[in-house]
């Protein structure tokens, strides 16, 4: 890409990764990922570059929020190192930045953390190619506007070889564009849905009718989605229905995905009494 017009945030990127260089973040020692004893393992260390779409427009922040789960995975699994997010004007503009104390309580270390404003695209991905490129960076995230004629294999090769050079994850997290649409060379593509808040309790025929099949963005579920596998490498993608979605959380303690427990509770019987009656016990 062109480095025509360089904008000073960019500079300003440049600037903190060589700060946190020096400051020692170019020698990573070498570590597993945590397990957590199920395919999610292999599926999130596969690949250098993978793609987090949103399954609605609504589920944006919620796609966002699942491409950081991956990046302090992929910080953790590499013993340290920084973490890069970059975010467009009308990205910021829809959906907020990143909340510095949220970072802070999923176990971010925000010192090893730089967000970056993009104008455009076109800088977005040139910024995280860039970012990319530097051995310091343990993963870099990008939401983005991109169009698919933009984002294309040419384009997507640059970012997965930066991010091989580098050693580092690369994300992208495209918005308005359905999945469908977009031919890269990306390793893993998923699709996220902000997940159902909790229903400890059954409720009334009414409200259940009223509830939609995908409710809307629930505050107390920042760690907890729904997931679907677009994409994979070649062996694993065998395994994986692209059809099913799974409920995931992540553990900020432990940096690891897990599969969460379904939904779902057994109906109340309507001819037994709230509480067991005693029976006596014969002699």
């Amino acid at each position: 890409m062109s480095q025509g017009g360089l904008s000073e945030r960019v500079g300003f990127l440049r600037a903190r990764i060589a700060a946190i260089e020096a400051r020692g973040g170019a020698s990573l020692p070498a570590a597993r990922a945590p397990a957590t004893g199920d395919f999610l393992d292999t599926l999130f260390d596969a690949g250098a570059l993978g793609e987090v779409f949103p399954a609605r427009p609504p589920d944006a922040p919620a796609a966002a929020a699942f491409a950081l789960a991956m990046a302090l995975r992929a910080r953790v699994a590499r013993g340290g190192g920084a973490v890069v997010f970059i975010v467009e004007d009308l990205s910021a503009r829809e959906f907020g930045l990143p909340y510095g104390r949220g970072l802070a309580g999923a176990g971010l270390d925000l010192s090893r953390f730089a967000l970056m404003r993009a104008r455009r695209p076109q800088e977005t991905l040139w910024a995280m190619e860039e970012a990319l490129k530097s051995p310091a960076c343990a993963a870099v995230v990008a939401e983005t506007f991109v169009a698919p004629r933009l984002y294309d294999l040419s384009a997507s090769r640059r970012l997965l070889l930066a991010a091989r050079r580098g050693g580092g994850l690369g994300l992208l997290a495209p918005q308005g564009t359905e999945a469908a649409r977009f031919s890269s060379a990306a390793e893993l593509r998923v699709e996220v849905a902000a997940a159902p808040p909790a229903r400890p309790h059954a409720e009334e025929p009414a409200k259940q009718a009223s509830r939609s099949a995908r409710p809307p963005l629930a505050p107390s579920a920042p760690f907890r989605w729904r997931l679907r596998v677009l994409k994979a490498r070649a062996g694993l993608f065998g395994e994986i229905d692209p059809s099913q979605w799974r409920d995931i959380v992540f553990d900020p303690d432990k940096a690891a995905f897990r599969h969460a427990f379904p939904e779902r509770f057994p109906a109340e019987a309507a001819d037994r009494p709230a509480v067991a009656p005693l029976v006596r016990r014969r002699a």
